[in-house]
């Protein structure tokens, strides 16, 4: 992919929206066939956040949309683009970004919800909000990321249960002065059911036709597939983002990666050439939050010191289908947290 050509832009704030409870190793293995210690030495998670009966995906990307304008220092009436990543809403329908806007007071027209890209939709999120922008006379776009995969998870399967997390993150994007910004990106896609999950309606239609269904509603998954695919595709794209930028893997500061578990971060970190403490890690508490996930990799950066004026930083994330992509933005000014 060629440098970003168009008018810059770059995060000004993010913020992270928890569920209360917290579920840890030892409690999954109550239902599950594995040990507390063995889910650690496979995965690197410790523990992650589950909605609990009361809760909703709703309620945390409301809630993180709104924590991330006001460190923004914006007001509703400033939001000229909405871009809302999940592929587990509460509801198909009603639009969770129409829902949002409405919660929140957000007048704007442009509204986008991304529901299929799974893990990458961050990367695919940011890149939509950045183009939508581009319009004259547009200035801020809010990103959110939700995912409520507790509930999108069989309850004793050891392969997918152990990694899911729920979360809500949102950032907000301006447009900036032409020498900091997105600088380049890249993306990508290669057609694998490894990671797949059946539609309601398509399970809908199993019964109805055939009268039973033939897939889980749950989400399936091929580890193993999953980590040949995640360990080379995202080393490749972020090559392939940073060249673009002309920047080499010693001048990032940090590494804001998908979380698909504390140890799959590491390995990319690794393979990309990076120093391990300029990859921020926020699996091993709060497992993989799907399309939030990066965002709270970038919160980490910010919360460390490694995502402020004059940064360079990296973004990267892979999900089901495949897709995946990275970008790079220099850091105009801090990034707002909490």
């Amino acid at each position: 992919m060629p440098r970003w050509g168009l008018a810059p832009v770059s995060p000004r704030s993010v913020s992270l929206a928890l569920p209360d409870r917290v579920v840890t190793n030892a409690e999954l293995c109550e239902v599950l066939d594995t040990t507390p210690e063995w889910i650690e030495e496979k995965t690197g998670i410790r523990e992650r956040r589950f909605l609990g009966d009361n809760d909703n995906i709703t309620e945390l990307a409301v809630e993180s949309a709104d924590r991330a304008l006001a460190l923004a220092g914006l007001e509703a009436r400033d939001v000229d683009v909405l871009v809302v990543a999940s592929t587990t809403p509460d509801w198909l329908m009603p639009s969770l970004g129409v829902i949002i806007a409405d919660r929140l007071g957000i007048a704007s027209p442009r509204i986008v919800d991304i529901t299929q890209h799974a893990c990458a939709s961050s990367v695919y999120a940011i890149y939509t909000a950045a183009c939508l922008v581009q319009e004259p006379g547009l200035e801020n776009a809010l990103v959110v990321c939700a995912e409520g995969f507790s509930r999108a998870t069989g309850p004793y399967d050891r392969t997918t249960r152990i990694f899911f997390g729920d979360a809500a993150a949102a950032a907000v994007f301006s447009k900036t002065e032409a020498s900091a910004g997105l600088l380049s990106y890249d993306l990508g896609n290669a057609f694998s059911d490894a990671v797949h999950m059946a539609s309601p309606s398509q399970l809908a239609h199993e019964r109805a036709v055939i009268g039973r269904e033939l897939h889980s509603q749950y989400l399936q998954m091929d580890g193993r597939v999953v980590l040949r695919e995640a360990s080379t595709r995202v080393p490749k794209s972020i090559a392939e983002t940073l060249a673009a930028a002309g920047v080499e893997v010693p001048d990032v500061s940090g590494f804001a990666l998908h979380q698909a578990s504390a140890r799959l971060v590491r390995l990319i970190g690794h393979a990309v050439g990076s120093d391990p403490d300029r990859v921020a890690v926020t699996a091993d508490a709060l497992g993989n939050t799907g399309a939030a996930s990066p965002l709270t990799a970038l919160r980490r950066l910010a919360v460390d010191g490694r995502a402020g004026q004059g940064d360079l930083i990296v973004l990267g994330a892979i999900g089901a289908g495949f897709l995946w992509g990275s970008m790079c933005f220099k850091l105009p000014n801090d990034i707002s947290v909490e």
